[in-house]
């Protein structure tokens, strides 16, 4: 489908399509005929019939004669095109480096990429792509209205910082802005909608030079910078496309106003920004200050949202690449894939949280690897943002990648000091609760002084376990080789749950084990850390914020902007509060049982650790007020709480590089972990043997080892059996990282009877 000498198209004629359809575990490419023909390349979206339905496809090729081991069969229609370039060449490049990347098939990675339900959601009847239609609202009558309530107000406010003209959708999810003051607004003749074909309605920015170019993309005016602040800015501005940047600054030190403002000269120069952000609960925030910054130009993407706003997400981006506008996109790891229009800067804030990672279903990405690939292969600059770099960031910045630092907290705040109580010296006084005596006292009084604190519990529910105390014997899900938590009801009344698989059961009445009755449960979760609080001091508000009490489309937003407006002194969560919160009048921040996350059995446990303690201590001391970090643990003397105290994180990276290098262990060497799944035991531990043994060869050839095949340390999860097998190479500093001696994934299932299922994991995150 080239161009002919004269600059036209060439005619038509008759041809064959390779068509991807979902349909199956990660779809299949069937081959159909356009015999009309109809102006059909790859990336289009088609509908095609399969087994007396009718399925929306993608076309992955187009063929330029038909397949010889098809003569004779007979080869059905395309219809109609449904979506011209629903998928760009380009960006099919980047599936197709990620499924090499991450040892997969390239159908796999598209139906990773691809929001769900996106070949579902175009049935017939919905036109050729473009006949989607949003409801419109418009500014008109006066320009100063005086008789306004409120509401009223920041709903115009809210017009006239997206142009005068933003979609209902995107008007209605602003911060304030309800249905009923625009109803209202609407009576009064002050402004007016309509159906009007989706997509963004404001033109797209003026892309000259200076400050012109910079307000034409910006609803309310940045701040001001520190002079590091500008210096990194200035340094992000100078990078030269692909180029891989760290701002490695402390906790408040204000990493985002410099994410807001280099993506305001992104968005300017007329280049698309991805903002990143590791977990759904940070999104928040941090979506209300770019809109805030830049209006409902503002894309929202990541898995909290339901399948058909995240369709509407990402056809809105390839409208804007249609237009070749620019915009900017905030999500999470799964956003980015995201089709936007020229990219010209990826920002991954926290880029050491593990929630990059996806474990599975495979691929399984990590959004730092992935966004490396779409910088290098559309010349956008890479910014990693953390207070507490991954090690292979760190090593990184000794082999490129530029290291740019924030040292001070904004105002020159100092950073909030850190108390480590000995738990075995409160066990010596006999002091046996859950809150430490320092603990208490500086609870005391937190409400007449008008400060908050924020505790951290490693684990939710209200106790961790149940163990029969005449045998021992911990009670444990049925389906899971791991305890089940205690969960307390409102009327007090007690039950099991399985935090794996969701299996809930009563609390039974004897032990199976001894038939015993005596059981006792252990350790505390959240909900028993709230009751606990509340007995004591009386006095205090607490709200608790964990997997349980947010769930909902905004139970990140609306447990935080409880907490934000006063009314609650002390919010009580797992590992998500750590991260993201600016809230001012946090005075203190503190950790139960500290020992639960310094004594994983894992290669990554001190580093992690550390990473989480650091994030909530950056939560205290934030505003006026002076912070003060708390740590509760039977292990004062272990070297993360020595780092701690010391507040020298660039320490520790140096001395773990040190051990790990003459380990030999994951930076410097690569490691791959091979998962099976089966609902039997020995026929899964037969499986892994098998691989096990087919692979072995090669990798010996290559220069790597083999462990296993062992059951995971979970070894039964829902009724299934787990085995794993782990690969380590190595993986010189400052080099790519090497292919992995593996032999394709359809070979490797071939070897697999189908009740068995396969995960490859390059480079995972535990291992």
């Amino acid at each position: 489908m080239s161009a002919s000498p004269g600059g036209e198209d060439p005619p038509l004629r008759p041809g064959w399509l390779e068509v991807w359809v979902e349909a199956g575990r990660e779809g299949r490419v069937f081959t159909y005929a356009n015999p009309r023909p109809l102006p059909i390349r790859p990336g289009d979206l088609v509908l095609v019939p399969l087994q007396g339905r009718r399925h929306a496809g993608l076309v992955v090729e187009v063929l330029p004669q038909r397949p010889p081991e098809l003569d004779g069969v007979t080869i059905l229609p395309v219809e109609r095109v449904l979506q011209p370039a629903a998928v760009d060449p380009g960006w099919q490049a980047l599936i197709d480096a990620v499924a090499e990347t991450y040892h997969t098939s390239r159908f796999r990675t598209l139906k990773a990429a691809l929001p769900g339900g996106w070949l579902g959601q175009r049935r017939q009847g919905q036109g050729d792509g473009g006949g989607r239609r949003l409801q419109w609202v418009e500014r008109c009558g006066p320009e100063i209205v005086t008789d306004a309530g409120p509401a009223e107000l920041r709903l115009l406010e809210a017009l006239a910082a997206g142009g005068g003209c933003v979609s209902q959708r995107d008007l209605l999810a602003q911060p304030g802005v309800g249905r009923a003051a625009l109803l209202r607004l609407e009576q009064r003749g002050l402004l007016r909608r309509e159906l009007r074909p989706a997509g963004p309605a404001a033109p797209a920015p003026d892309r000259g030079e200076g400050d012109a170019a910079l307000a034409a993309v910006m609803a309310s005016p940045p701040r001001q910078l520190t002079p590091a602040q500008a210096a990194a800015l200035q340094a992000i501005d100078a990078a030269s496309p692909g180029q891989e940047l760290l701002l490695w600054g402390v906790t408040g030190a204000g990493k985002t106003e410099v994410y807001l403002q280099a993506a305001a000269r992104d968005l300017a120069a007329g280049r698309s920004v991805l903002l990143l952000t590791p977990e759904i609960g940070l999104i928040p925030q941090l979506l209300d200050r770019a809109r805030e910054r830049f209006g409902p130009r503002v894309l929202e993407y990541h898995s909290g949202m339901r399948d058909a706003e995240r369709v509407t997400a990402w056809r809105d981006c390839l409208a804007g690449a249609e237009r070749r506008q620019p915009q900017l996109a905030v999500g999470t790891r799964s956003a980015v894939f995201l089709p936007l229009h020229r990219v010209g800067l990826i920002v991954l804030d926290e880029e050491h949280d593990s929630s990059y990672k996806q474990d599975s279903p495979m691929p399984c990405y990590h959004a730092v690897t992935v966004a490396r690939l779409r910088a290098r292969h559309e010349g956008a600059r890479l910014l990693l943002g953390s207070a507490t770099p991954s090690l292979e960031t760190w090593l990184s910045c000794r082999h490129g990648t530029t290291l740019l630092t924030l040292p001070q907290r904004i105002g020159a705040r100092p950073s909030p000091p850190v108390r480590v109580v000995d738990l075995r010296q409160e066990l010596a006084d006999g002091h046996r609760r859950l809150i430490s005596r320092p603990l208490m006292e500086r609870l005391q009084g937190l409400r007449d002084r008008g400060e908050q604190a924020v505790v951290l519990v490693p684990r939710r529910g209200y106790r961790t376990f149940l163990s029969c105390r005449s045998c021992g014997e911990a009670v444990l899900c049925p389906h899971c080789d791991v305890s089940l938590t205690v969960h307390r009801r409102g009327d007090g009344r007690e039950w099991l749950r399985c935090h794996w698989c969701d299996h809930r059961q009563e609390i039974a009445a004897r032990c199976s084990h001894c038939h015993s009755t005596a059981f006792k449960p252990f350790g505390a979760g959240t909900q028993r850390v709230v009751e606990q609080l509340g007995a004591e001091l009386s006095e205090l508000r607490l709200l608790r914020f964990d997997a349980d009490t947010t769930r909902g489309r905004d139970g990140h937003r609306r447990l935080l902007e409880r907490f934000a407006q006063g009314e609650a002194d002390v919010m009580v969560g797992t590992q998500m509060l750590a991260k993201g919160m600016d809230l001012p009048r946090v005075t203190l921040a503190a950790v139960l049982a500290a020992d639960g996350l310094l004594h994983r059995p894992d290669l990554r446990s001190g580093e992690s650790c550390l990473q989480l303690l650091l994030q909530l201590a950056g939560r205290a001391g934030r505003g006026e007020l002076p912070g003060e970090v708390l740590v509760q643990t039977y292990s004062p003397d272990h070297p993360v709480m020595q780092h701690l105290i010391d507040g020298r994180y660039e320490r520790f990276l140096d001395a773990e590089l040190d051990c790990r290098l003459q380990a030999g262990l994951v930076p410097f060497s690569r490691a791959c972990l091979l998962r099976l799944v089966g609902s039997v035991a020995s026929a899964t531990a037969t499986a892994a043997t098998i691989v096990a043994e087919q692979i072995r060869p090669e990798l010996e050839r290559a220069g790597w080892s083999l462990i296993g095949p062992a059951p995971a340390p979970v070894a039964r999860v829902a009724g299934r059996s787990r085995w794993q097998l782990l690969l380590h190479g190595p993986w010189p500093p400052g080099t790519p990282p090497p292919s992995l001696p593996l032999p394709p994934e359809a070979a490797l299932r071939t070897l697999l009877p189908r009740e068995i299922g396969l995960t490859i994991d390059p480079d995972p995150q535990t291992l």
